[in-house]
């Protein structure tokens, strides 16, 4: 696989080149906004069982984000690749660059995470209100909703587009150790997802581990629980939203909604376009999952 090079004034992919990998390393991705750092701290839960971080300050140290590049949590990107290789198993790294800007590892379990556009669009607004200016002045963003929205649909404005990213990852969605997990099922039926990230991690899972998963990893504990969670960047306690989708309903006129439903097909095609806009099973999961519905109901109590 040629792998695409990916530069800009936050990424840099070719550090991922300096990580050796190991069989048991995990990577979360996602273009942005889609629910990365709830993800980590599922996966956190999953594999170490509390909310602990090994001792870590916070999550982004135990999880960073490898391509980030300066990275405010690390004096020098030579500390950050030494803290990396020196991460206790199994690591867990966050990237957001399209599949094929990494190293691909056969042996590696990814989680991609994917969120209808316009929620993206209004949660990357909305985090415009939170930065620290002192670090990120051009990020501030004094546009309405609207106007944001038509600066960002094609070209992504501030960060980077949204269409190629999720494409990238939807192309690899059969690989076996790759697994596509959507935002509004990771909010509207998250015990069935973390099931389904359990799976793909080889972790047993029983009720009180769930359970402990699912409390530690609300949107209420993580809020209260901030400093571990927050990115770097961010004023105090203002890097969380509210965690819903929709509410772009009440901010985009309705001829930017016709516009959006034709742009993203045109973009994605119909089936990815349509997975992405309402989520649900993918196609290739239906089956598995009425197969599992049918085994759980033959099962004697």
């Amino acid at each position: 696989m040629n792998i695409v090079e990916v530069k800009n004034k936050y990424c840099d992919s070719t550090i991922w080149n300096s990580v050796s990998p190991r069989k048991t390393d995990v990577v979360i991705a996602s273009c942005y906004k889609s629910g990365t750092t709830l993800t980590q701290q599922i996966v956190n839960l999953l594999l170490n069982g509390n909310s602990d971080l090994r001792g870590y300050k916070s999550i982004h140290e135990l999880s960073p984000w490898v391509e980030y590049n300066p990275d405010p949590t690390f004096a020098s990107l030579e500390l950050k690749l030494n803290h990396i290789e020196n991460l206790p198993e199994s690591r867990f790294l966050k990237t957001h660059l399209p599949f094929d800007a990494l190293p691909y590892n056969p042996e590696t379990k990814y989680i991609y995470l994917v969120r209808d556009g316009r929620d993206v669009a209004l949660s990357l607004y909305n985090a415009g209100g939170g930065y620290d200016t002192s670090l990120y002045e051009e990020e501030k963003v004094e546009e309405t909703f609207p106007e944001f929205w038509d600066n960002w649909l094609e070209t992504g404005r501030h960060l980077w587009p949204l269409w190629e990213n999720i494409l990238s990852w939807w192309r690899v969605r059969h690989l076996p150790n790759v697994l596509l997990v959507h935002y509004a099922n990771l909010i509207g039926d998250k015990p069935k997802e973390v099931e389904r990230m359990a799976e793909l991690l080889g972790v047993k899972m029983d009720a009180a581990k769930k359970d402990l998963v699912l409390e530690e990893s609300s949107l209420e504990y993580m809020t209260e629980n901030w400093e571990k969670f927050q990115s770097p960047g961010f004023l105090p306690k203002r890097f969380f939203g509210k965690g819903k989708n929709g509410r772009w309903k009440d901010l985009l006129p309705q001829e930017k909604i016709e516009k959006y439903e034709v742009f993203i097909v045109d973009k994605l095609g119909i089936e990815c376009a349509n997975w992405v806009k309402n989520g649900g099973y993918l196609p290739g999961l239906i089956q598995k999952a009425l197969d599992d519905a049918i085994e759980e109901a033959m099962t004697p109590d």
